[in-house]
């Protein structure tokens, strides 16, 4: 070995990049990893110490660490970072042996997997643990060890944890987080005692149970059948076995507290699943595994987050209308999307299994399920838009493993959040960045009239801390502020949560979306109370809990709409959807394409006043092509429809004369974006128009065509395609990746019915 007199100065002294002098105590596979990791990075000059001289050598002749060092005041004085990678029950050991040598700016950590039993080793050996001591432990390795395993990329895109002390230095546990991320981890922090008990479920238990596995089958009369037919399944389970068996022995002895408690829990839960094996009880398995796959389906999520990188982008996607299409067919469209939040989520709060079928399963959809799968929710997807699920009551579900991911779907949040503000555990609602910069503030006084606490930010954006005193909600009334679908829907929800009688007082008039039908069908009584031009008042009376219903969706109003309206402009074309479900909203919409001369057939009467709770029976429309006329469209019309307004502002550009559409400025921020949007479209593609003081006028005409960019809104992108349908040159349509994620039917309907278009991407 060499000494240090025979070191050049300019090796030693600070030769590494940003880190110095680097000390590896033990050169297995992990503390192997760390320094080649360093080295090849040239972050820092490596020495190496292990008992096993052969490793030494071979850590030299394999470049994994620059000098052979000792632990004595020679080197120990000298070292910038000392790491600490033993076995747990040596670190005692070596904690003694580089303490007389050891300078107080000196860093020293360990990659040890329990944490508690090294603090305790380094109080004994210092009287208390010395500020310089921050334990770490990095999460990453395999099933070989020694230096010949240590591999420079082990720590790229996996975790870390640091657990500093309270009386840790805080610039050496900087530096720590610096060195871990230098090498590429992903470094978080955590208290000692968490560590041990999060480490115990996921870590030390697994193993111990793949050891006693494969140490039960290899010693049972059956053996080598076992072995010889074991499968993918098996290897997989197993694999952590191959593990170091010392190393492990020490780990299960270190962490013998937080082990058993994890190992008792998982004992009771397999004993549970056993008697349900014994009694043949299908229904308690299927539950247990459906959360279990839910549960680690939550963590390949997690894997894929982390793996993804900062640099992803959603690819652009546009789609090319071509002039001349002729719609024509007949249609059942798939199961309406704001409906479809609701039915699923009343399900899961029945008493009982309810079958549903033509449910709208695009991205928002989707989002809502997973989280009530996450919360326990036994749901049975056979394909085909059909779900069954199992209900667990008003107040069965059960806290999710992490917090409730909404994305960009805020029909989820407002169908969800009242919900969970009843239920018996605290919740964090957390969103993509769009949806998290949007404030809530209407939404949230609903949930607080709930007697829900709720944290947030002063804006009211997300994310959502909501806890509850886990009192059932008592009879409220609640008032309900603006034109919106989706706080009615809240407030319809709370209501659904108590056990009492619930008022809302509609302080803007709303029109029924079919959302109290739909809630009557799972015996949820609702009535109007009284309705006036300006606001509207609706009973929920709750006398009896939501039950478990068999349901068959109606067609998504949004797309219906679009397809009458483009079957309304192309000369030649007749369509009928035969599974619209009417409501106040969609009559409204239709009257007013009536109106303005189009050729409309129902199989209802849609001049015939409808009730605000109608059960979901279905309509059939037949509609044809139509010469419009202008539009007048009153302030009213403009919030009652405004979902399909900017369809009528399509139909609008193809009718005769000038058409008016009024209060404009009464519609929420986001929609007057995608009016300002709209009408920068119409100009592009010439089309004469004037938006002002909330007014916008459209002269009728033949667009001439373009490019167009709907900004990635569904809405945006439904209106602009329309737009092409007779214009003088192809309408190209640009970021319509949302489009064709919440119309994920899109491709496979649009050309039967022979709408021309190319997608590109």
């Amino acid at each position: 070995m060499l000494s240090l007199s025979e070191l050049q100065s300019s090796q030693f002294e600070k030769t590494g990049e940003h880190f110095g002098n680097v000390l590896i105590v033990g050169l297995g596979m992990i503390g192997g990893s760390v320094a080649k990791a360093l080295k090849e990075r040239s972050l820092a000059y490596l020495f190496g110490s292990d008992r096993r001289h052969d490793e030494l050598t071979l850590g030299i002749a394999t470049h994994v660490i620059d000098v052979e060092a000792e632990l004595n005041a020679e080197f120990i004085a000298k070292m910038d970072i000392i790491i600490l990678a033993t076995p747990v029950r040596a670190m005692e050991a070596v904690l003694e042996q580089i303490k007389p040598h050891l300078s107080a700016t000196t860093l020293v950590t360990d990659v040890g997997s329990t944490k508690q039993s090294v603090v305790e080793a380094a109080r004994k050996v210092f009287g208390q643990v010395p500020a310089n001591f921050i334990p770490g432990h990095p999460i990453a390795g395999a099933e070989k060890s020694g230096v010949l395993a240590a591999n420079p990329n082990l720590f790229e895109n996996h975790k870390v944890i640091v657990t500093p002390l309270p009386n840790s230095d805080a610039i050496l546990v900087d530096r720590l987080h610096r060195m871990w991320t230098a090498i590429g981890a992903d470094v978080v922090s955590m208290d000692v005692v968490h560590h041990d008990h999060v480490l115990a479920g996921s870590s030390h238990l697994p193993h111990l149970l793949a050891y006693t596995l494969v140490d039960a089958l290899a010693n049972s009369e059956r053996s080598q059948d076992v072995f010889r037919f074991a499968a993918g399944g098996f290897r997989d389970f197993t694999r952590i076995a191959s593990s170091d068996p010392i190393m492990w022995r020490d780990v299960f002895l270190a962490n013998k507290d937080a082990t058993l408690e994890s190992l008792d829990s998982f004992t009771d839960h397999l004993q549970q699943l056993r008697h349900s094996i014994e009694v043949g009880d299908g229904p308690a398995m299927f539950g247990v595994f459906t959360r279990a796959k839910s549960a680690r389906d939550h963590f390949l999520r997690l894997l894929e987050a982390r793996s993804a990188t900062s640099a992803s982008t959603v690819k652009p996607i546009s789609i090319k209308v071509l002039p001349a299409s002729l719609i024509k067919g007949e249609i059942n469209l798939r199961g309406d999307k704001f409906l479809s939040h609701i039915a699923i989520t009343i399900a899961a709060l029945c008493e009982g299994v309810s079958d549903l079928s033509n449910l709208d399963m695009g991205q928002g959809v989707k989002v809502t399920l997973q989280a009530l799968r996450d919360m326990g929710v036994v749901v049975e997807d056979f394909g085909g838009q059909r779900l069954r699920i199992h209900g667990v009551g008003l107040n069965g579900l059960k806290a999710p493993i992490a917090p409730i991911n909404v994305h960009d779907s805020a029909l989820s949040l407002h169908v969800l959040l009242p919900v969970l503000a009843a239920q018996k555990f605290a919740v964090t609602f957390i969103a993509d960045d769009a949806l998290s910069a949007q404030p809530f503030v209407d939404l949230l006084d609903i949930v607080k009239s709930m007697g829900a606490s709720v944290t947030t930010s002063e804006s009211g954006c997300l994310p959502f801390a909501i806890a509850t005193d886990n009192q059932l909600i008592n009879q409220f009334k609640v008032d309900v502020k603006g034109h919106s679908r989706q706080l009615k829907l809240a407030a319809l929800m709370a209501g659904v949560m108590s056990q009492k009688d619930t008022e809302l007082n509609l302080l803007d008039a709303i029109e029924s979306d079919g959302v109290e039908g739909l809630l009557a069908l799972f015996s949820c009584q609702i009535t109007s109370k009284s309705c006036v031009k300006a606001s509207s008042s609706i009973a929920l009376a709750q006398a009896q809990k939501p039950r478990a219903a068999q349901l068959d969706m109606p067609a998504d109003m949004d797309k219906a709409a679009w397809l009458i309206l483009l079957a309304s402009l192309s000369p030649g074309s007749r369509l009928e959807v035969g599974n619209l479900a009417l409501s106040q909203i969609n009559t409204h919409f239709l009257n007013l394409l009536i109106q303005g001369g189009a050729k409309i057939e129902s199989s209802h009467n849609l001049s015939e006043p409808l009730s605000v709770v109608r059960p979901m029976d279905k309509a059939s429309i037949k509609v044809g092509f139509t010469e419009f006329s202008g539009f007048k469209v009153s302030e009213e019309d403009v919030l009652s429809v405004r979902n399909e307004l900017l369809l009528l502002c399509v139909a609008a550009v193809y009718a005769k004369g000038t058409s008016r559409f009024e209060g404009l400025q009464r519609l929420p921020y986001h929609w007057e974006d995608r009016i300002t949007t709209f009408v920068d479209a119409l100009v592009i593609i010439g089309v004469p128009c004037r938006l002002q003081a909330g007014v916008l006028e459209i002269e009728g005409c033949i667009p001439c065509g373009g490019e167009l960019d709907s900004a990635g809104d569904y809405h945006l992108a439904l209106a602009m395609l329309a737009l092409g349908m007779r214009s003088r040159s192809p309408v190209t349509v640009n970021d319509c990746h949302k489009l064709l994620e919440e119309f994920e039917e899109f491709e496979t309907i649009v050309e039967p019915l022979g709408f021309h278009c190319q997608i590109a991407q």
